[in-house]
């Protein structure tokens, strides 16, 4: 008997076991990336953009007080809740920051990061601000190196500044700085006494990078768990480590409401969750509800502005912005690409104002990728023809680098050169023979005229400014103009100074149709009259000898 009931109790723990492994592989088969449906789902969230103060602590950020407006405007109208400004405490600019941007009237809140002082609060709401996001340290390593309180302290010096914000009727964040490296049992006393003071949402600060996933997803879940369901949290994390998107991806999968973000990232080392990279990562989990929430088309344009004025480039594998996100090389993918861009993009660049690039000169490539671009140019040209064409560029691409402009002069020369039917009946038996030899003849001709030289053909016209060129930005603008033009164009003279307070010098050659090149012109007026309050550029209109002479001054002064 006593056997018997040990081999059912061995039976029935084993078919538990079978229970629980096969709804643990269902569990997993929900939340896997192969299942992208059911894993999509995305949680409410709000964006807390904080390059107006994150972002100022970047190595190279230099903001003047005309960015700082410049930027808070192009964020509200992307659609972000929440603009974040420097402790008006750091100064008198940052006071008139604040106050400047407060009174701006935009549908984006304007919040204060303030340390958790009377003092700094105080100077935060006699600024008109909407909200104050306080702080203080509860790690070891980091308070006893700021303030040195214990974890009562800290609490009953909160409960104060919080309800003096309160009782002004603003927003109030309280954060526990360095929330990951602080005793778990501390931080959550620390936020159930918070949220018993009422505070709008609480702050969970990852302040060094730190954290992984997993820990983000134990210590959000263990706050949510702590407050009430009302109140906020706050997700701050910091990309030393390379984990910010995920992390703050998961924050919300967790239960943390708002998001802190920075213009490419920038910010206090390594920076924080870059604001493009965490709104591609949200798009993949409900794209209606991303672009309903945001204009997605003005990130590249702040992304430019902000990169400018922080010194840095797009690097080349930027979340969306950069270079390649989406440039298509192999022939495998540029061919799926062509027939389905979903095949290898998750994001559509349409989505974010941005063209994809599938490039064809290089030996990677394919002849279906020359066969879509004649076909994008308007052309004709016979398989076999472009297929022998395709395999001598491939060659060609090993000894030179061969621009997209290039390979559509090779194609539109192959296109016009064309062999009359009577000659290929003449061939008789060795037609396909001859027909090779002579697409060959054709594409070797069509290479060898890339090298020959050219001019210039159709009316110019050359404009310089001279002014404050905004240290590069107001300069970028006119570019984007032109590039966005039917107009070729050339930057004959760049004369920019790192200084703000010397004049700045650019000579542009505009060719093309004159109505083309009357529009852009006036084009530039319209935006240089835009600007005239930002930076002071004239613009004038050269003859070209005027042009030629300005440049023998030039020279004859360099000797």
């Amino acid at each position: 008997a006593g056997l018997r009931a040990l081999t059912m109790a061995s039976a029935l723990l084993q078919r538990r076991l079978q229970r629980s492994v096969r709804q643990l592989a269902e569990r997993t088969q929900k939340r896997s990336f192969a299942n992208a449906s059911d894993f999509g789902k995305m949680p409410y969230f709000a964006i807390v953009d904080t390059t107006l103060r994150e972002g100022e602590q970047f190595a190279t950020t230099e903001f003047t007080p005309q960015d700082r407006i410049y930027i808070a405007k192009i964020l509200d109208r992307m659609g972000v809740e929440y603009i974040e400004m420097v402790n008006p405490m750091a100064g008198k600019q940052a006071i008139e920051d604040c106050e400047n941007v407060a009174k701006l009237g935009l549908k984006a809140k304007i919040v204060c990061h303030t340390r958790c002082h009377m003092s700094d609060v105080k100077a935060a709401v006699d600024t008109g601000i909407q909200g104050v996001n306080m702080y203080m340290a509860t790690s070891k390593i980091l308070s006893q190196h700021s303030h040195g309180k214990g974890i009562d302290v800290i609490i009953d010096t909160a409960a104060k500044v919080v309800d003096f914000v309160k009782s002004k009727g603003l927003e109030v964040r309280f954060s526990c700085e360095d929330s990951f490296r602080s005793d778990m049992t501390d931080i959550l006393q620390v936020y159930r006494a918070m949220d018993e003071l009422g505070v709008d949402r609480v702050g969970v600060a990852d302040t060094v990078g730190i954290a992984t996933p997993s820990q983000v997803q134990h210590v959000i879940s263990e706050v949510r768990k702590a407050i009430k369901p009302t109140t906020g949290i706050e997700f701050h994390t910091h990309n030393d480590t390379g984990c910010c998107i995920a992390n703050a991806l998961v924050a919300l999968e967790a239960g943390a409401t708002h998001i802190d973000t920075c213009v490419l990232g920038i910010g206090e080392r390594n920076g924080i969750t870059p604001l493009g990279g965490f709104l591609g990562r949200m798009y993949t989990c409900d794209k209606d509800e991303i672009k309903k929430r945001y204009d997605l088309r003005m990130l590249s344009h702040l992304e430019k502005y902000v990169s400018q004025r922080a010194h840095v480039t797009i690097p080349f594998n930027n979340y969306i912005t950069g270079s390649c996100a989406f440039t298509h090389k192999a022939g495998v993918h540029s061919k799926a690409v062509m027939q389905n861009p979903a095949a290898y993009e998750v994001l559509d660049p349409s989505d974010f104002g941005i063209e994809r690039r599938i490039e064809l000169a290089h030996r990677l490539t394919g002849w279906n990728a020359m066969k879509q671009r004649t076909t994008d140019l308007g052309l004709e040209i016979p398989d076999e023809k472009l297929k022998i064409a395709t395999v001598m560029i491939k060659d060609l691409s090993d000894e030179r680098t061969i621009g997209l402009e290039e390979l559509d002069k090779i194609l539109i020369s192959l296109c016009s050169k064309k062999q009359p039917k009577a000659a290929f009946i003449s061939w008789g038996a060795d037609t396909h023979e001859h027909k090779a030899e002579f697409y060959r003849k054709q594409t070797e001709d069509a290479i060898k005229s890339l090298d020959a030289p050219t001019e210039e053909v159709g009316p110019t016209m050359i404009l310089k400014f001279q002014g404050h060129l905004f240290d590069k930005a107001i300069l970028n603008r006119l570019l984007d103009l032109a590039v966005d033009s039917p107009c070729s164009f050339k930057v004959v003279r760049l004369d920019v100074p790192n200084d703000n307070s010397k004049e700045s010098n650019a000579i542009i050659k505009i060719i093309g149709d004159v109505p083309d090149m009357e529009l852009l012109k006036q084009k530039y007026e319209n935006l240089l009259e835009t600007l005239d309050d930002v930076a002071h550029t004239r613009m004038i209109e050269l003859e070209e000898q005027e042009h030629e002479d300005e440049l023998a001054a030039e020279k004859e002064q360099k000797q």
